[in-house]
């Protein structure tokens, strides 16, 4: 592939910029989807739509978001509200050509899963969406919805993948109050997998600091092209890995794509502000999902002879973190990563069978 090749997803019209969905997935937290929202409305990119998947929230989030819609996307704003049912035949024909005719920062789509789906599953459906209506995306960008986007963002990760004839290119993840950094870099897949014991590479960045390639990016950020999303989706039935559920989804799809022959590289001026982790912060839920998904992806991922050394040192790091938890008085995080592992193992995937009791208690240890 070359970038005069890729360059022609964009469409017919030369002039015209390719077509950018947002994806912003939202679980009981719809205070920070808005404040996500604010962002993404100030973009400077002129051909985006936004897309806010509601993954079953209970707490009056997609009335809360419908509400802020009405109040801040101003006059003659286009507000899709769909099912799950009608966003997977690629939305209503009437409303899809309504959004049309506003400009960006004046349309949003809702969509409501009946249940929460994971971040796996629930993008998938946005995906599905941006790809299969009268109106298909070019690119997708998946944001976290506890990120918010500089404002030419959008504008640099297009570039980036055109001058890179990237498949997928990640944004550059500022943690709210500490220096922007990126990890990448040759041999970014096996370092993931032994990330405690092997340093991730941090590298500062700065502004026009171009892009570089990695074998994985962040998924809070990243643009992956249509055709990639294709291709992974005829090879496995899906785009993101739907038994994972949340954390670590972004790893297989590069690790896809890869293997498709398409590259991933960081954008090195395209920045997002990322509070980590929002929906899951204060509870043994991310403990349960990164070591069972882990285990998981070791398996199918890493080649046959760095197994031994993964198993081996996974032993230690999980002992080392079970007593550490054990000392500081955190049972339900013990437990958490015990079920991983045991469910890791036993093949179990998709949604925790203790997940909405585990959120449901917070931030109790």
């Amino acid at each position: 592939m070359n970038p005069m090749q890729l360059d022609q997803t964009s469409g017919p019209d030369a002039e015209k910029s390719p077509r950018v969905v947002v994806s912003i997935l939202n679980w009981n937290g719809w205070q920070d989807t808005l404040e996500c929202l604010e962002s993404v409305r100030r973009l400077d990119y002129p051909n985006y739509l936004t897309v806010v998947v509601d993954n079953g929230s209970r707490d009056d989030s997609a009335e809360k978001i419908k509400a802020w819609a009405h109040e801040n996307l101003g006059a003659g704003h286009v507000l899709a509200d769909y099912t799950q049912e009608i966003a997977l035949q690629g939305g209503d024909p009437q409303t899809e050509e309504a959004l049309e005719s506003v400009p960006s920062p004046g349309r949003l789509v809702l969509i409501r899963n009946k249940e929460n789906l994971g971040f796996s599953g629930g993008n998938n459906v946005a995906i599905h969406y941006a790809l299969t209506g009268e109106h298909p995306a070019d690119f997708v960008f998946l944001l976290n919805n506890d990120a918010t986007v500089e404002t030419e963002c959008v504008r640099h990760l297009v570039s980036t993948s055109q001058a890179a004839a990237a498949g997928i290119v990640g944004a550059v993840v500022a943690a709210k109050g500490d220096p922007e950094g990126a990890c990448g870099g040759p041999f970014s897949f096996i370092r993931q997998f032994f990330c405690l014991l092997v340093s991730p590479q941090l590298r500062s960045v700065e502004k026009g600091n171009g892009y570089w390639r990695s074998d994985w990016v962040y998924g809070a950020g990243m643009l992956v092209r249509r055709e990639v999303l294709e291709t992974v989706f005829r090879s496995s039935g899906e785009y993101l890995r739907g038994g994972l559920f949340m954390y670590w989804d972004e790893v297989p799809l590069c690790f896809a794509a890869r293997k498709a022959g398409y590259i991933s590289v960081f954008a090195g001026e395209a920045v997002i502000n990322h509070s980590s982790g929002t929906s899951s912060r204060g509870s043994s839920l991310r403990h349960y999902y990164v070591e069972r998904n882990k285990l998981y992806l070791a398996k199918e991922m890493l080649p046959l002879y760095w197994k031994p050394l993964f198993y081996l040192s996974e032993l230690f790091v999980t002992l080392a973190r079970i007593s550490k938890n054990v000392i500081a008085g955190r049972p339900r995080v013990n437990r958490a990563i015990l079920w991983g592992v045991i469910d890791a193992f036993r093949g179990v995937r998709g949604k925790w069978k203790r997940h909405d009791k585990e959120a449901a208690q917070g931030g109790a240890p």
